[in-house]
């Protein structure tokens, strides 16, 4: 842990505000993206208490700042020749339409066979942006969630797309079969978010100094056991849309991990559930400027989400 005190802090704004961010990227000397990062892992302590906004800029003379940095992520990852559904790419970045099924990177359990083997295979890449690509992506979706990631080409284009998702300035809007039917069919999910002390597998809105997570959601359509739900993220943590459903006493469809439903009293139905496998969300949208231009993207459902909802329409 390192430690500054506010003498130092005030040695570099010059009596003027700065963003918690800037300044310890200019203490530590590095980049603002990996600063954004340790913060929101609660690695910045000012005066005994955790920190987690980037924006946070009201520094003393008495303060004393204390930070960690996490090591950066070193993963072998070796290109992998996989079937990608790349619905866009320049010099920049790609976007690719994710299938459910398919893990995004490397970890536990998970060696070969992820999305980033397969865009290394596609993109040929030189060493610096595979080890770009080791530090992690822009933003991951789960496994068994379908739909679009944006994947950076360059270390210019991945720290500005870094940046705006830290600031929640991207469009991302999915859509989901919630169980039942919602008493209210609008409204925004502004909850905490940290891991479930009962399942460390789950996130729970129910924790002490979790960070701050918010989900837009309207119901679109009310089916026979379900219910269709357009969800925005104007956060973007770690399954936040499951969470959210869950708090809200509807989870979302075929989700085992959040109680969602597996099983109805319609034989058929239950078929096509267990094909699916998986919980029925997508993100179908995703949208975001890069060096001044405007991209907007979208795909249709799934096979196996369209399936299931074109059968409860027919009931």
């Amino acid at each position: 842990m390192l430690a500054y005190s506010g003498d130092v802090v005030f040695s570099l704004i010059k009596g003027d505000r700065i963003r918690a961010d800037v300044l310890l990227s200019s203490i530590l000397d590095i980049s603002r993206t990996r600063v954004q990062r340790n913060i929101l892992n609660e690695n910045f302590i000012l005066n005994g208490q955790k920190i987690i906004k980037n924006s946070y800029n009201r520094f003393f003379k008495k303060d004393l700042i204390e930070f960690e940095v996490d090591p950066l992520e070193e993963v072998s990852v070796d290109p992998e020749k996989i079937d990608l559904e790349i619905i866009f790419e320049n010099d920049f970045f790609l976007v690719v339409n994710k299938p459910a099924g398919l893990v995004v990177h490397p970890g536990a359990g998970h060696s070969s066979g992820t999305l980033i083997n397969g865009i290394l295979y596609h993109l040929s890449l030189t060493d610096n942006v595979r080890g770009l690509l080791r530090a992690g992506l822009v933003h991951r979706i789960d496994k068994d969630t379908s739909g679009l990631l944006v994947v950076a080409k360059t270390p210019d284009s991945f720290e500005e797309l870094a940046n705006m998702f830290s600031q929640h300035d991207i469009d991302r809007e999915y859509l989901c079969l919630a169980g039942g039917k919602l008493r209210k069919k609008k409204g925004v999910i502004a909850t905490f978010h940290g891991r479930d002390p009962k399942n460390r597998l789950r996130f729970s809105p129910d924790v002490r100094n979790g960070r701050r997570a918010v989900t837009h959601y309207e119901v679109t359509d009310e089916l026979p056991f379900a219910s269709v739900v357009s969800l925005k993220l104007e956060t973007g943590r770690t399954h936040q849309i499951r969470m959210h459903m869950k708090h809200l006493g509807h989870p979302i469809v075929n989700d085992t991990l959040y109680g969602g439903t597996t099983k109805t009293s319609d034989k058929c139905l239950n078929v096509l559930l267990s094909k699916s496998g998986r919980q029925l969300l997508h993100a179908g949208v995703l949208g975001f400027k890069v060096f001044g231009t405007e991209y907007c993207f979208k795909v249709e459902l799934p096979s196996d989400m369209r399936v299931i909802m074109d059968y409860l329409i027919s009931l």
